[in-house]
């Protein structure tokens, strides 16, 4: 079986074309009650410095403004925006007053310790209520350790054993890498004339072909793929990163890339290799078995969503701002998929999160749950455009293969999600408390 085809098949992409706007309304005699939002946060600078990353290409890195790994002024800047929109969208769908500041506790956000991550917190809910001190931000208390909900750590319930998962990647490609780098072939050819163009690189180590294809230990009890696939996908990200920076085009990618859909082709190499090392389902459910849970745990319960201070109302809308690697480990899970214009399928983009919104049938009391994946647009983030209704970001609703038999206006019943967020969850992998 071919490559595309197996990651397809097993993520269930079943998808049409991309739509810009793709949002069902709300049922009538239906009310929101509540929307939890997986996000990832916002554009950040490269995570290694500059001095690591060129000893691979031709030509130096572009120079970042700020630290390896960091949010940067512009990131921070497109999640005001992003968060100013969700005020529009949430106000305008009930779940809480559009013209006014929240009531204690009913919009809160908990972010993973990293600074991009918590800056992006600051960030969205600044553009939510810019005025209003109420809006909770909170992330644990201790920054030198990782926060099991983003980050989860081995234990001998949960062992991650890295044996066994570098034999689950090796299953899906065929036992080794020759079928990827063949049918991903015209792309690694032209990311390694970008990074290292035909007469200026006088190492032949230059470029992809600096490492051998490899599954390595990755940080935190994952994997790491190495070699062509893995530069070539770091690269290609860090050209999406430069390009949603405003860097202009003589500057992304060193000025090689002939336009937007080169570098879309591009990123097939990044979705490969995320693909393989965070949505193989042991290494999904090892990660993201504590978010799913959480997850659960604050749409049946808004009293249970970390952070919130006691004596108060249930969170009405609550952020969970990670990275793209949580995106992905949740909608292996549960096996859904979106499109954004300009991004690879199930592309975690910056800034973009994946929404649980929870829905009430007023006539029967039956709630519901809906999925939504909200993301600007490249072109949206080059231009820092002012998002409202007029000019939405890119949004789509989001099946859920699973309950396609239960489901009403794509929306399932709150005891069927339940049940197959619980299916997915690794029990053992679960180490959080409400």
């Amino acid at each position: 079986m071919r490559i595309r085809v197996l990651v397809v098949v097993i993520l269930g992409l079943l998808l049409g074309e991309p739509a810009a706007a793709q949002l069902l309304p709300i049922p009538p005699g239906w009310q929101m009650e509540r929307a939890i939002l997986l996000s990832r946060h916002g554009v950040r600078s490269p995570t290694k410095a500059n001095e690591e990353m060129d000893r691979y290409v031709a030509t130096p890195w572009p120079i970042w403004p700020v630290a390896p790994g960091f949010l940067t002024p512009r990131g921070a800047e497109l999640m005001r925006l992003m968060g100013g929109y969700y005020r529009v969208l949430y106000g305008g769908r009930g779940l809480m007053e559009a013209s006014i500041c929240p009531p204690r506790n009913t919009v809160a956000a908990w972010t993973d310790v990293d600074q991009r991550t918590r800056l992006t917190g600051v960030a969205l809910l600044n553009g939510m209520y810019p005025g209003c001190a109420n809006p909770l931000l909170r992330n644990q208390n201790d920054l030198t350790v990782p926060d099991p909900l983003f980050h989860p750590q081995p234990t001998p319930s949960c062992p991650m054993d890295f044996a066994a998962n570098r034999a689950a990647v090796l299953a899906r490609i065929g036992g080794n890498f020759d079928s990827a780098l063949q049918e991903y072939a015209p792309q690694l050819s032209a990311m390694q004339a970008i990074l290292c163009p035909p007469g200026q690189a006088a190492d032949r180590h230059c470029g992809l072909p600096s490492e051998p294809p490899a599954i390595g230990v990755g940080a935190r009890g994952g994997v790491a793929i190495s070699g062509p696939i893995g530069i070539g996908s770091t690269a290609a990200e860090l050209f999406l990163l430069e390009s949603a920076e405003g860097m202009p085009s003589s500057q992304v990618a060193w000025g090689r890339l002939s336009g937007d859909a080169e570098l879309e082709n591009l990123l097939k190499i990044h979705r490969l290799e995320f693909d393989l090392a965070h949505k193989t389902l042991p290494i999904a459910r090892q990660h993201g078995s504590n978010l799913m849970a959480q997850i659960v745990m604050s749409l049946q319960d808004g009293h249970k969503f970390p952070g919130l201070q006691s004596l108060a109302e249930p969170v009405r809308l609550g952020l969970l701002v990670g990275h793209d690697t949580n995106v992905a480990s949740v909608s292996r899970l549960l096996n859904i998929g979106w499109r954004i214009p300009g991004f690879q399928p199930n592309e975690a983009s910056p800034g973009g999160a994946l929404a649980f919104e929870l829905l009430r049938d007023t006539r029967t009391g039956r709630r519901y749950v809906r999925l939504a994946y909200y993301a600007q647009t490249l072109d949206q983030m080059r231009r820092s455009m002012v998002l409202d209704f007029e000019h939405p970001p890119g949004m789509v609703a989001v099946d859920l293969p699973a309950c396609d038999r239960e489901s009403h206006d794509k929306a399932c019943p709150l005891e069927r999600f339940v049940a197959i967020a619980n299916e997915a969850i690794d029990p053992g992998c679960v180490t959080i408390k409400p």
